[in-house]
């Protein structure tokens, strides 16, 4: 994988390299040619009369087109087939092959600041991020490829929503966009165009992001500031959708995370409510005529205050980045947790078809290895683990606890969950012993006992036990 700085090809070196037919224009016909500067005549690839890729069609000879998926801001995605994947006998050798539209390819400038920011996006491995696996071309077509979904866009979710989804449900999928958008943000990446035709709903009910740090290198024209869908400015190489898009972001100002904390929020009102807490005006007109959103009253009094924070017309006023939203969303990390709460959030969660077979692994507590363990059980069990460093490193114990412990219950005595419950009562221990208030360290005894009693393995754990014995009271 090439380093961030360096220009990598658009195809590979030792086969063919692609060069514009007029550097002096921002155009992108090309030509192929050989390795000895000879032309290569280009594979036509057949069209519908609409102008789509044709069923059975084949890019790059590798990928058959099957279907459509939908279409976009930014182009068309195709349902595809990897043949490469085929050839390895991979289980699932889908992929979403989303074809760039004619108004981007026009301009070289674009492809290649769309190949760097692609390469970006490859750099964001998370449970909450679609992954985008290529940037490629196959004659004039400009395509990228991504994983293959199956659930729903949020907009189309919304929609059939229209007052609203239950908060639980809510609160769910806020987390895991929180999440993902965290982790971008800790690697300096923002995406500068999140709103709900960006994020999937997996059919187990997790979340996807999509488009990061792509959205910005498209090209635009003509601004029509009341809609929903992306707006591009060719001279800045920015990307917008006005619904969803900060005051600053209208003033040309720099792209910062508190940018994406704003789109955050207004699809947090929207989850809630069904509705865009400002009748999908864009944020500086919202501004001028003084608007404000109104009040969820299902909410808890902070959930509320955190979505308002965020909803702040003001980048100063607003959360700075989306750890710092979900925490005043989540609240304090006070670690109160019930051995009852972790089994019934488990259940709810957990929505594989295979779902028997991991109960099977929780009741009996068999001596598997983890390869041995179904496939969605080990992807449950990454996820949750991921999920509880991320959450531990934005203070939030209680549910970093509550993640630690669920991956636990799916693989039981797996050395990386046992280690990182027995990390995290070690970093509470140390937090909270020089705290002259008692009432930390007793709440972390409880939570301790609770943990202890999930099985005689950890019961006995040397760093647990010594642990509770220097938690437990003088007699």
């Amino acid at each position: 994988m090439p380093s961030e700085g360096a220009a990598s090809p658009l195809v590979p070196d030792e086969q063919t390299y692609i060069r514009p037919t007029n550097e002096s224009q921002a155009d992108v016909a090309t030509q192929v040619v050989d390795a000895d500067g000879g032309l290569v005549e280009p594979r036509p690839i057949p069209f519908e009369e609409s102008g789509d890729l044709a069923a059975g069609a084949i890019v790059k000879d590798r990928f058959v087109i099957e279907g459509l998926l939908g279409r976009g801001g930014m182009g068309v995605v195709y349902r595809a087939r990897d043949l490469r994947k085929e050839e390895t006998q991979d289980r699932d050798p889908y992929v979403a092959l989303k074809v760039l539209g004619e108004s981007f390819r026009r301009d070289q400038r674009m492809v290649i600041a769309m190949q760097r920011e692609a390469r970006k996006a490859q750099t964001l491995a998370h449970p909450t991020i679609a992954t985008v696996y290529d940037f490629d071309r196959d004659g004039d077509l400009v395509f990228l490829t991504m994983e293959m979904l199956q659930g729903d866009p949020l907009d189309e979710f919304i929609k059939k929503h229209p007052q609203g989804v239950g908060v639980d449900q809510a609160r769910n999928i806020i987390r895991g966009l929180c999440l993902g958008l965290s982790y971008a943000h800790n690697k300096n990446i923002i995406h500068s165009d999140f709103k709900p035709g960006n994020v999937f709903l997996t059919a187990d009910n997790r979340t996807k992001i999509l488009d990061f740090g792509i959205a910005r290198a498209a090209p635009v024209s003509n601004l029509d500031e009341d809609s929903q869908q992306t707006q591009f400015d060719a001279g800045t190489l920015g990307a917008l959708t006005p619904a969803y898009a900060s005051c600053e972001m209208f003033e040309g100002k720099e792209p910062h995370p508190a940018d994406d904390v704003y789109a955050l929020a207004v699809v947090s009102y929207q989850l809630l409510t069904g509705r865009h807490p400002f009748d999908f005006k864009p944020a500086y007109k919202a501004r001028s005529e003084q608007l404000a959103p109104e009040p969820i009253r299902t909410l808890k009094r902070r959930e509320w205050r955190a979505i308002e924070r965020g909803l702040a017309f003001d980048r100063d006023a607003r959360s700075g980045h989306a750890s710092a939203f979900l925490k005043d969303f989540e609240g304090s990390p006070r670690i109160r947790l019930t051995l009852a709460a972790v089994a019934t959030a488990l259940a709810l969660t957990t929505g594989y078809l295979v779902y028997e077979e991991s109960r099977k692994v929780i009741d009996n507590r068999p001596e598997v290895s983890f390869a041995s363990l179904p496939e969605p059980v080990q992807r449950d069990f990454e996820q949750r683990l991921q999920e509880g460093h991320e959450l531990r490193s934005f203070s939030d114990y209680a549910s970093a606890l509550r993640q630690y412990q669920e991956a636990y219950l799916l693989h039981p005595k797996n050395p990386r969950a046992v280690r990182a419950l027995e990390d995290l009562f070690a970093h509470l221990d140390e937090l909270t012993r020089n705290d002259p208030a008692a009432e930390q360290r007793q709440i972390i005894a409880e939570n301790l006992a609770a943990l202890r009693a999930v099985d005689p393995f950890l019961a006995n754990r040397p760093a647990l036990k010594a642990l509770a014995a220097r938690l437990a009271p003088a007699p």
